[in-house]
């Protein structure tokens, strides 16, 4: 059966940029993966880091569930994700037991570094497993491609509403704002300097 795997800095990341194309896969057939890079911990205003990171590893898997695919824990936090060995052995080990045909992961023009560095981890393992020299922990992925998603994805036949955009409630209540459904709260007014006399 193909294989593809969704990997993304943080929890809501796959549901706003990849879900389209995970679900299109899955109607074609295809096992699918879902993997976070990082625990979502800085996500919330209101709970401490590790109450954060909890609550959003339930969203995430919650979200996997309903997509159809298999969940994999994250392994970092937001603003960690460093092109470092230690990131790169842990995302190798799961690329291996997963053995992917496709990876979907950000695009290259991609602001936050966060989502850079997930997607140069991601474009690493691929293009590592085109070697003929290539360790034998990435045997397994000889054939990947990475594929970046953009936000704006190819639809099913019928469009349906996306089932999981809903359950990162935690992430969008922001202050004192209360969440409003299917739609993230406005930024908060951006300070500006004012002119000297």
């Amino acid at each position: 059966m193909p294989t593809a795997i969704a990997i993304a800095a943080h929890p809501d990341d796959i549901e706003f940029m990849m879900a389209g194309t995970l679900l299109q896969l899955k109607d074609r057939g295809w096992e699918i993966h879902y993997l976070n890079i990082s625990s979502g911990n800085c996500g919330s205003q209101k709970t401490s880091p590790e109450e954060t990171a909890r609550i959003r590893a339930e969203e995430a898997q919650d979200a996997a569930r309903i997509l159809g695919a298999t969940w994999h824990p994250p392994f970092s936090n937001d603003l960690e994700i460093f092109y470092d060995i230690d990131h790169l052995r842990k995302l190798a080990a799961i690329l291996h037991e997963v053995a992917p045909d496709i990876v979907l992961t950000h695009s290259p023009e991609d602001y936050m570094e966060d989502h850079q560095s997930s997607r140069r981890h991601s474009c690493v393992h691929t293009q590592h497993a085109q070697l003929p020299d290539r360790p034998s922990d990435t045997t397994s992925l000889q054939g990947s491609r990475s594929l970046p998603c953009p936000a704006s994805q190819p639809q099913r036949s019928t469009p349906p509403k996306d089932p999981t955009r809903s359950l990162h409630r935690h992430h969008f209540t922001i202050g004192n704002q209360a969440p409003i459904p299917g739609r993230s709260p406005k930024p908060a007014p951006m300070a500006t300097s004012q002119p000297r006399s």
